[in-house]
């Protein structure tokens, strides 16, 4: 039987590097979307080739009852990757209620829902993949990125949790700390920026399926720091 992989945030520049790593690798893939977008829907079709393995599912990650009522219908997940996030800049005085607000429920709740009720549902020996930044370890970036990085601090803080709750099942949570990802919306945004340095969503998804691998079953993981040459 083929192993189950649950991805969020499927159709994204990282997302769609990843979904089709674990369909290469010969993992069944349901790829999540966002509801009332079927262009992530035809992205994915079209970047995948649409094989028999992968399966779409539209879902408000951010529901934590839509996100519950899928996972109750799911069973022996070996990887979970939850992508979803956002980002945004702010120093300390310049940041919002509101913009704490939008990170915590891009950044956190997400991951927060997802991990909640994917728990329950993991293999003996399953992962869960959680994107963290660079910034919630390092407090002098923090410093221009304060809603962005308190939001993924507490992403760490739910894999130390998962972690603990999942030893007994050799179920692990691990965290990417990526710098900058190569995507097309971070060239669009930085585009004076050497792309060279930054790290590729293909080098992110190696290392997630590598995580997910049987060769890693004995190994302990807590953060792949993935910098490149930032």
């Amino acid at each position: 039987m083929k192993k189950q992989a649950i991805i969020t945030g499927a159709a994204g520049g990282l997302g769609t590097a990843v979904t089709q790593k674990f369909l290469e690798a010969g993992y069944e893939v349901t790829a999540m979307t966002q509801p009332g977008h079927p262009d992530q829907i035809d992205h994915l079709k079209s970047a995948t080739g649409s094989p028999a393995e992968l399966r779409i599912q539209p879902l408000d990650v951010m529901d934590g009852k839509a996100v519950a009522g899928f996972f109750a219908n799911q069973e022996n997940i070996h990887a979970a990757i939850f992508l979803v996030g956002g980002f945004a800049m702010g120093k300390l005085a310049d940041t919002s209620e509101a913009d704490l607000d939008k990170m915590l429920s891009l950044n956190f709740k997400t991951a927060f829902h997802s991990v909640q009720n994917a728990l329950p549902k993991m293999a003996e020996g399953g992962r869960i993949i959680l994107i963290g930044a660079r910034p919630a370890t390092d407090p002098e970036a923090a410093a221009a990125l304060v809603a962005y990085s308190l939001s993924k601090g507490l992403v760490l803080q739910l894999a130390d949790i998962v972690n603990v709750e999942g030893a007994e099942r050799n179920v692990q949570a691990v965290t990417i700390l990526p710098s900058i990802i190569d995507t097309p919306a971070n060239r669009d945004a930085m585009s004076d920026a050497d792309f060279s340095q930054w790290v590729k969503p293909a080098e992110i998804a190696e290392a997630m399926l590598f995580a997910c691998s049987e060769a890693a079953q004995k190994q302990r993981f807590g953060q792949f720091k993935m910098y490149g040459g930032v």
